[in-house]
């Protein structure tokens, strides 16, 4: 993945993300059918996660750990990611990427549904990504808000999909967000609460 080149060496932890990374994207373009965010989207993810500096993150839908990695890439050294993944086979796999990268002591990867690992949940995140079934999207909004801190950000994915219009709509009048959408491939959504 071609992330930001930085004018200083690059840690031993960003080497091992970039190399699993890169292993993902090639089984990828091989044609296993992974829904990962890719390449052109995930520097627009890493360069929100940068700017924004998120100590805590809720991933929404950890598949095999690509979003999850691009994240740990960006707060690395600070930044602690709680991941939800439903399919327990893609679980396992992410869990061997996100230790084969190195990071796997800032990463937590929970098995269940993102509606019931919401409603679990007691604490609020400084970002949170949302890239899950689609049809699931608008039901999890009010949580994921619920879920920000102040000044936190929602980021979703393939927010272009003709299915996602009421989810679009909801953010964009959302009376505790503002939203842009970034009409990037099938689209990013960026979210900050009021």
């Amino acid at each position: 993945m071609n992330l930001p080149r930085h004018s200083t060496p690059k840690s031993d932890g960003a080497v091992g993300i970039d190399r699993v990374l890169a292993g993902i994207e090639n089984i990828v373009a091989a044609g296993r059918a992974i829904p990962i965010i890719g390449p052109v989207k995930g520097r627009i993810l890493y360069l929100i996660t940068k700017i924004h500096q998120p100590s805590n993150v809720l991933e929404l839908g950890t598949a095999v750990g690509y979003s999850t990695l691009i994240i740990a890439r960006a707060v690395m050294g600070y930044g602690r990611i709680l991941t939800v993944e439903r399919d327990p086979d893609l679980a396992r796999e992410a869990a061997k990427n996100i230790e084969d990268a190195g990071v796997s002591d800032a990463v937590e990867i929970l098995v269940d549904d993102a509606a019931e690992a919401l409603a679990s949940l007691r604490e609020r995140f400084d970002m949170i990504f949302l890239d899950i079934e689609k049809r699931y999207y608008t039901l999890v909004l009010d949580s994921c808000v619920e879920h920000l801190n102040p000044g936190g950000v929602l980021i979703a994915d393939n927010v272009m999909w003709d299915e996602l219009r009421e989810f679009r709509n909801r953010i964009l009048s959302h009376k505790d967000l503002e939203s842009a959408i970034i009409p990037v491939e099938d689209g990013l959504s960026l979210s900050i609460r009021a």
